[in-house]
Order: structure tokens, then C-alpha cells, then sequence
């Protein structure tokens, strides 16, 4: 084979790499600028790549792989979490090895894994057996790798930063990232909003810097409400979808919102995964219009410093705050994010135990480890709760379902039936938490305040649109005893700390009322 053959096949193999993801984007760039940014990561590695190995064929080959795997979670992130790969996704590229089980269930396992080693097979069989077309300059190689490597790093500084950010602006990128895909490219929209968030993140993060602690005789003015909340994995009342959804499945909640509780429709910004989202949004308030790009992602790099949120607002009233996940403390670098948004104690899977892989620690032991925080903290405590319990793919092995549940939904010939049984099973264990938190709390305190919502909704799509269920909010209830009327309330997930504050604020006003009457009566 000539030395020309072997350019044009890995030339060919290449312009795959790039065309390939466009493919799936459906993109129609008309800018001659937008499809130079699209090409140039193609063209760079390619460069580096046949630079230090002289095999075009070899080359190609390599970027037809990594173009081949960057399409296939496109359009499985298309598919299952209706949304395209953006630039924060780079902070979980790791844990598609650490945590496989969370996400190459959606893409196809063996689709996967078949695909990568056949990717790598035959690199290596090319690596081994392609002729040399020039003989590598690994200087020239270290060269070009390092002016490349210096160049990110000074884009990544200021003010080239911002420059470089005023020039992205003119592709008017609408911050819509189907559209902007498919009229700049994945790859520059990916580059595009990349470049933009980090140039606009400090003075973002300045808005939201948190207020000095007051004086600790003013921080102990109040009387002491523990409060409770709890992030439940994938939850919100599935007797939507149908009414042969058995009605009892959420008696806990139920009676939640029946006594004493505030309680509607949640808006989370995520579909199906992106758990971060409605965290960031509860815990902080923030909402996602003062996020900018970061706001696909706000643990990715925004939250790694200390930005205001509820958690340091009741720690400047006195409150220990405790966080309890049971599963991997770095997962979303929370290991980061969490002590800067005020947490003082994060428990994982180290001290709570449970599984990396399903099942998962179940949500009634989560409950009852929780009481057992509150015991030891007492009433002046903050306890965030992260459920992992039902967390998806919902597969057919597992623990034995409900008989109940069973006998009473049949999934016979519904699309996704049996991981929407799976899920139901879930969730109804997930109700079991919140009736072993509603009564633990009424036993120890007498009240407080508990509040439990649903991160998003469970990644169904085909059960969904067998039922036409197209909505994207979850559930939630924030309870604050029987002595207040039920209300319902539907928001967005940025204000339910607004909520949460006022629950308690009305707990702490009733628990002073009724000091003085005590004291009164004396």
C-alpha cells in the first residue's frame, strides 16, 4: 500500500471522527468560523497523534474511536436524559470507570464494551504492524504538545480569558444547547460554553458570597427546631402516570401533606439524571438563570468555594449541619462541594455503609440513620439525607418486589414494564422513609420540620409515553406539624429554602409562644 493511500484512508477515518457526532447534533453550520472551532479539537489531536506515531491509518483510527464513543453518548444522553453532552460533562468522565454500573447500563453495555475493545485491538494491531511514513520527532512532538498544553493554559487565564470569551459571544450561542449544536457544532458548543462559564464564574460566585456569622448570643436567640431534609433518588408521585397505579403506594406522604404540611409540584432543573441541579437549587436558592453555563453542571466548578446557601445560613444561627450519603463521597466531587456550601460533617459510604453497585443502601435504613444523627445533635441540627435507594436502571434482579404491589399493577405488555415495577417498589420503600422520619420526629421533639422532595423524575421514556405523561417536575412536602393547615404550593426548586425558612421560622415563633404561656402560668 503507498504512503499516499495510507494519508487518504486516514484522512477519510479522521473527517468520520468530526462528521460522525455532527451526524447526531443534525448539524447545518453555515459559519466558516463556527466549523474551523468545530474541526480544530480533531485537527489538534490528529496532529499530535500522527506526530509522534507516523501512521495516518493508525491516526484515524484513533479519532474515528474517540468521534464514535463521543457520538454514542450524544445521542444516548439525547435519548435518556433529553439533553446533549455539554462541557461540564468532562468533571464526570472518570466515573464512567469508577461508577460503570450508573451509566453503561442507558448506552448499551455490550455495544460499549465491544466497541472499545475492537477500538483498541485493532490500534494495537496497526501500532504493530503500519508502516512508518516518516520517522517521529518525539522532541518536535514534546514541542508542539507543550506550546498546545501552554496555550490552554493561558486561555484559561486572564484577561485572555475574557477576550477569548468576547470572541465566542459572536457565534451568538443562545444557551440552548439542542440548537447550538446543530448550528456551531458539538464540538464548539461544547468549547463555546466551556470558554464562556469559566470567564464569567467570579463574578458570578461574588453575588453569592456567604454573610458573617452573627454574634453567638444572637445565634442562640431562637429556640432550637431540628430540621430534616431529605433529596429522595428519583421521586415524585408515580399515581400520576395512571390511575391503576395502586393508591396506597404513598400513604407516608399522603399523610405528610395532609397534616401539616406545604406541598405541590416541584420544578427541577433535570430530567432523568443530573441529581446536582436540584441539590445546588435546595440548598442554595440560587436559580438557574444566575448560573449561566455552569448551570448544566454547578458542582463541576462553580460550588468549590464557599458560596451562600441555606446550610451556612443556620450554621450563623447555631445549627450543626450534617450531610449522609450513602454511596461514594467524590461522586460529583460533593467531597468539594458540600463543606463549601457549609456542611461541617459529610457521612458516606465509608461510615454508613452500603453498595457500589444495586442494591443500593435502602432508604428505610437511611431513615433510621438519620434519627440516630438527630439523637446524638440534638434539637439544633440540620440533616441533609441523599437517598441512593432508588436510584436507576431499575433491572429485572434484584430484591424480591412487594407481593402487593405485584398482584395489584400488571406491567404485562407495558413498554418498560418491568423496571417501572422495579421502580415502583422503590418508591414505595422511599414513602417508608419519610412515615419512619414523620414518626421519629414526632417521638423525640414532638415536631419539627421535615421536608422530602424528588431530584427529577426516573429516566422511563418509553414507559412515560405509553401513559403520555410528558411532565418534568417531581414531588415534595415540607412538614412542620399538625398545628398548621395543609397548603398546597407548586415552585420551582430555588425557592423551596425560602419555604423551608419560613417552616421553621413558624415553628421556632409557636415553640416561644408557647415557653412564655408556660412560664406565664407558673
Amino acid at each position: 500500500m503507498s504512503g499516499a493511500l495510507h494519508i487518504v484512508i486516514g484522512s477519510l477515518l479522521a473527517a468520520s471522527a468530526w462528521l460522525l457526532p455532527r451526524h447526531v447534533a443534525k448539524t447545518r453550520s453555515v459559519s466558516t468560523a463556527a466549523v474551523f472551532l468545530d474541526l480544530l479539537p480533531v485537527a489538534l489531536a490528529g496532529g499530535l497523534i500522527i506526530g509522534a506515531t507516523g501512521r495516518p491509518i493508525f491516526t484515524g483510527v484513533v479519532l474515528l474511536s474517540l468521534g464514535a464513543g463521543f457520538a454514542l453518548a450524544d445521542r444516548t444522553k439525547r435519548e435518556v436524559l433529553r439533553e446533549p453532552v455539554v462541557f461540564s460533562e468532562m468533571s464526570e468522565l472518570r466515573h464512567v470507570f469508577t461508577h460503570p454500573q450508573l451509566y453503561l447500563p442507558f448506552a448499551g453495555p455490550t455495544l460499549v464494551i465491544g466497541g472499545a475493545v475492537a477500538a483498541i485491538g485493532l490500534s494495537i494491531a496497526l501500532l504493530s504492524f503500519e508502516p512508518e511514513l516518516w520517522k517521529p520527532n518525539p522532541l518536535l512532538v514534546f514541542f508542539c504538545g507543550g506550546l498546545l498544553a501552554a496555550g490552554i493554559w493561558l486561555i484559561s487565564r486572564e484577561p485572555i480569558l475574557s477576550a477569548a470569551a468576547e470572541l465566542l459571544k459572536e457565534f451568538r450561542a443562545t444557551g440552548e444547547p439542542f440548537r447550538d449544536a446543530a448550528t456551531l457544532g458539538p464540538f464548539a458548543m461544547v468549547l463555546t460554553y466551556g470558554v464562556i462559564a469559566r470567564a464569567e464564574r467570579a463574578t458570578r460566585r461574588a453575588r453569592h458570597v456567604p454573610r458573617p456569622a452573627p454574634a453567638p448570643a444572637l445565634r442562640r436567640a431562637q429556640a432550637p427546631v431540628p430540621l430534616i431534609v431529605v433529596q429522595c433518588e428519583s421521586f415524585f408521585d408515580a399515581r400520576r402516570l395512571s390511575p391503576t397505579v395502586p393508591q396506597a403506594l404513598l400513604s407516608g406522604f399522603d399523610a405528610c401533606c395532609g397534616n401539616g404540611g406545604t406541598f405541590g409540584r416541584l420544578e427541577v432543573p433535570g430530567w432523568g439524571a443530573n441529581t446536582m441541579r436540584a441539590e445546588f437549587a435546595v440548598l442554595t436558592g440560587i436559580p438557574e438563570s444566575e448560573l449561566g453555563y455552569d448551570r448544566f453542571n454547578p458542582y463541576h466548578a462553580f460550588a468549590r468555594v464557599p458560596i451562600a446557601s441555606l446550610v451556612w445560613h443556620l450554621r450563623a444561627q447555631g445549627y450543626r449541619t450534617v450531610c449522609l450519603h450513602p454511596f461514594d463521597r467524590s461522586f460529583f466531587r460533593r467531597d468539594l462541594t458540600l463543606p463549601a456550601l457549609g456542611f461541617e460533617t459529610f457521612l458516606g459510604i465509608e461510615t454508613l455503609g452500603g453498595s457500589r453497585r444495586p442494591p443500593y443502601y435502602s432508604d428505610p435504613e437511611l431513615a433510621e440513620h438519620v434519627l440516630k444523627v438527630l439523637d446524638i445533635e440534638g434539637p439544633r441540627v440540620f440533616i441533609f439525607a441523599i437517598t441512593m435507594g432508588n436510584h436507576g436502571p431499575w433491572r429485572a434482579a434484584g430484591p424480591p418486589i412487594n407481593p402487593k404491589l405485584r398482584r395489584n399493577f400488571d406491567v404485562a405488555g407495558l413498554p418498560q414494564g418491568g423496571e417501572l415495577l422495579r421502580y415502583l417498589d422503590g418508591l414505595g420503600r422511599s414513602d417508608e422513609m419519610l412515615q419512619i422520619l414523620l414518626t421519629g420526629l414526632q417521638r423525640r421533639h414532638g415536631e419539627g420540620v421535615l421536608a422530602f422532595y424528588g431530584d427529577h423524575l426516573p429516566s422511563l421514556p418509553h414507559a412515560f409515553r405509553h401513559f403520555g405523561f410528558d411532565e418534568i417536575g417531581s414531588d415534595y412536602v415540607v412538614w412542620r406539624g399538625s398545628t398548621t393547615v395543609a397548603r398546597p404550593l407548586d415552585l420551582p426548586a430555588h425557592r423551596l429554602p425560602r419555604v423551608i425558612i419560613d417552616a421553621l421560622r413558624a415553628k421556632e415563633a409557636i415553640d416561644i409562644q408557647g415557653a412564655s404561656a408556660l412560664v406565664a402560668a407558673r
